[in-house]
């Protein structure tokens, strides 16, 4: 079962080896400024690594160094693309103006499509292409050849000790990991394999290593490493003895190498020396700069007089479990999670939501909250909102900015509820130290979060049955049968026989073409009559509306039908994440734009005619809608402030008394009712809400159910219409096309209660 695995990660090798080699011939580099007269120009990232959801962010400091001139400069990301490889993004942009003597931050946001270009991206300055600078992380979100599960991924503040964070999520076994080069050697073949250990190949030029520890400690005299990989002469070996002293050291270059023969990896490399005058128990290989993509490490077997063993653990600088799945197609497990280090200390952190969007857990400590900028705190803030996961040590209260709806105590912290998301918070700084229990129940919510994206449609027609755009996208066969039956017809015996009845027989000449181009205006207007040229929309989402805070925080989806293609392309708020439901792979697809100057701008390949698309939404934002609850002489009215008609309304007071009604248009006043109380729901809240309507916002699935979602001083309002997700067609789109619905799970503030 293995090799066949093997085998089949085969296909993928020489593709992904050079993209391998182009990564690391980028990163050998130290990132510095560049100068493109008076604009200098430095693109960063707040960290490196796969990601496989939400939109990867490239942040670019831009400085004008002129005293008197102002600059247009246009970023163009990727420089050169390679083509269409299904699909993919082919140009991200933004145009903006550096005053003189000034300088901006500009965040380019790739949205969950596999980037397909060179790694770098194109200065023009004032219309003229300038140059380019190294795009920071390029080509590792949605990577084909880095998908490999989709893993869950958690992003770790620099602060944080790294590796006990890693282990706390489980993070550190599985394909190309450290724990493959524990025990014997049990790999077959040579070349990428992954049950040995490979550092992590995106981050070439760092150093690596690799420690092994064993389980009984004694003196040694030779050291045998198996790899799968030519070894390399860089680096050293060096023995650590019971003490915690180094107590030799070999140079890699001392060793000799040979066939692994009966033992299964490739090569064997063995190093000789005197033995040892305390006993060993630790082995480091140091492998300096060499690139990470050459080095696999199977086994590492220590000898001595007293005998033979291989190690019982081992630790590593960093590993390539994160590739995994382009060498051994499903070896990615549903526990795997890729943890990824912050390149940059909180308070450089991004501004804009998005750019936490890919990770399904962010950690963090008290002082890194203490560090963070207001602008950063309510951007973490938002990511919560918007159905992400926080973990922060030594804090267990959350900034006031969060406002959590529900507290849930732990053992050793508590866990608190923020829109679609949830916060972790506790009083130990160590998070492997924290109650068994507690550590599950993060486990399970990052795996959860990564499986939501794994769950979502994955083409077209499974988009359409969750949500239909039009009533019937069947093509029209009987139609357009008849018209070509007729065709046939006319253009065939028709024409000849009354062409030679006429004796007008050379006639055909131009009357072949002239029936052909009448029967192409007949199919075009039979379409015309048929579909008109007015795209069909469809919006629908829920939105948890937290009237205290004015926050909103919405899942949704949003879909088009074109007949044409609409040469507007679609336009999103900056703030909106929009995910395609299309197929992830480099099959068939098409290549797509996006330009952040005015909006975030999906200008070309995003919707073609005919066919449905269909996209997956998350926005926060700032909104005024509400509904205030009054008491007009013992009677409860509400007043509808959601900006659209309400269909049907549930409430619930502080007490948990049920209260509903109908029909209240508008800005209108309708009386509330009370109510029976419902049957308690396994899960209550808005997650609990999404996970039964999905983010197709199912209002019909609610029946008389909708009570058993509430908390106290909590509504859920079913809308006729959607004031919370854009159209993005704009003007391009017709209302009377436009079907629209949201369903809302409101936070009363005590003022809406008179």
């Amino acid at each position: 079962m293995q090799n066949a695995k093997l085998k089949n990660g085969e296909r993928f090798f020489c593709t992904a080896r050079l993209l391998l080699i182009f990564n690391f011939a980028f990163l050998i580099f130290p990132c510095r400024a560049d100068d493109f007269g008076d604009i200098s120009v430095d693109a960063n990232a707040i960290y490196t690594g796969n990601t496989f959801h939400g939109y990867a962010e490239m942040r670019v400091n831009l400085q004008n160094r002129s005293h008197g001139k102002s600059h247009v400069v246009t970023l163009v990301f990727p420089n050169n693309a390679y083509g269409a490889y299904g699909n993919s993004i082919t140009r991200l942009s933004r145009t903006m103006t550096v005053a003189p003597e000034s300088s901006q931050v500009v965040s380019l946001l790739q949205p969950p499509l596999p980037a397909q270009g060179d790694g770098s991206i194109r200065v023009e300055v004032d219309g003229r292409h300038e140059g380019e600078v190294r795009a920071p992380n390029a080509n590792n979100h949605c990577n084909e050849y880095s998908r490999g599960g989709q893993m869950a991924t958690v992003f770790i503040s620099r602060s944080l000790d790294f590796d006990s964070v890693q282990r706390t999520f489980q993070a550190s076994s599985g394909a190309f990991t450290a724990a493959m080069a524990a025990g014997a050697p049990d790999t077959s073949g040579s070349g990428y394999q992954p049950t040995t250990w490979m550092p992590d190949t995106r981050r070439g030029g760092s150093t690596n290593w690799l420690e092994l520890d064993y389980a009984t400690p004694q003196t040694v005299d030779k050291i045998t490493v198996y790899s799968t990989q030519s070894p390399t002469a860089s680096g050293s070996v060096t023995l650590v003895g019971t003490s915690g002293t180094n107590i030799a050291k070999v140079s890699m270059s001392a060793g000799k190498t040979g066939s692994s023969g009966s033992r299964s990896s490739g090569w064997t490399t063995e190093f000789s020396f005197p033995e040892t005058s305390e006993p060993v128990k630790t082995v480091r290989l140091d492998f300096d700069r060499t690139p990470p993509y050459t080095i696999a490490i199977d086994a590492v077997g220590i000898s001595g007089l007293s005998g033979s063993q291989w190690a019982s653990d081992a630790r590593a600088s960093s590993d390539n479990s994160a590739s995994a799945g382009a060498y051994m197609p499903g070896s990615v497990s549903a526990d795997s999670v890729e943890s990824l280090r912050a390149e940059s200390p909180v308070s450089d952190w991004s501004e804009n939501w998005l750019a936490y969007s890919p990770f399904d857990a962010v950690v963090l400590n008290a002082a890194d909250l203490g560090s963070m900028s207001p602008a950063v705190v309510g951007a973490i803030g938002d990511y919560l909102s918007a159905g992400g996961n926080v973990v922060m040590s030594g804090k267990t209260d959350l900034p006031a900015a969060w406002h959590p709806l529900q507290k849930k105590n732990l053992r050793d912290g508590a866990e608190y509820d923020v829109g679609f998301g949830r916060c972790f918070a506790f009083g130990s700084e160590n998070l492997e130290t924290i109650d068994p229990q507690s550590i599950k129940t993060l486990r399970d919510t990052v795996r959860e979060a990564a499986h939501y994206w794994q769950s979502l449609p994955g083409d077209s027609g499974a988009a359409n049955a969750v949500m239909p755009v039009v009533e019937n996208l069947k093509i029209p066969v009987r139609g357009i049968v008849i018209i070509m039956l007729a065709f046939i017809i006319v253009i065939g015996p028709v024409n000849m026989i009354y062409l030679n009845r006429i004796k007008r027989r050379t006639w055909m000449l131009w009357t072949i073409p002239a029936i052909s181009f009448a029967t192409t205006l007949i199919v075009f207007a039979y379409s015309l009559l048929r579909e008109g040229i007015t795209p069909d929309t469809r919006i629908a989402g829920l939105t948890v509306l937290d009237q205290a805070s004015h926050r909103a925080a919405t899942v949704g989806g949003t879909a088009f039908y074109c007949p044409l293609t609409p040469s507007g392309g679609l336009h999103f708020d900056f703030g909106t994440e929009a995910t395609p439901l299309v197929q992830f792979d480099y099959g068939s697809g098409t290549s797509r734009e996006v330009d952040w100057t005015q909006s975030q701008h999906f200008s070309r390949g995003w919707v073609s005619a005919r066919v449905p698309a269909h996209f997956h939404l998350r926005k926060t934002e700032t909104r005024r809608e509400r509904i205030q609850i009054v008491n007009e002489h013992g009677t409860l009215r509400v007043v509808n402030g959601l900006g659209a008609p309400i269909k049907s309304l549930w409430v619930a007071d502080a007490d948990m008394n049920f209260y509903e009604a109908e029909n209240v248009a508008a800005g209108q006043i309708a009386g509330l009712i009370l109510s029976k109380q419902p049957q308690p729901s396994e899960k209550s809240g808005a997650n609990g809400l999404l996970r039964d309507i999905s983010f197709a916002a199912h209002a019909e699935s609610l029946g008389d159910s909708a009570g058993k979602y509430l908390l106290p001083n909590t509504y859920i309002a079913v809308l006729d219409g959607n004031p919370f997700i854009e159209n993005a067609l704009g003007p391009a789109s017709s209302p009377k096309r436009t079907k629209s619905s949201a369903v809302v799970f409101g936070i009363l503030d005590p003022t809406d209660i008179q």
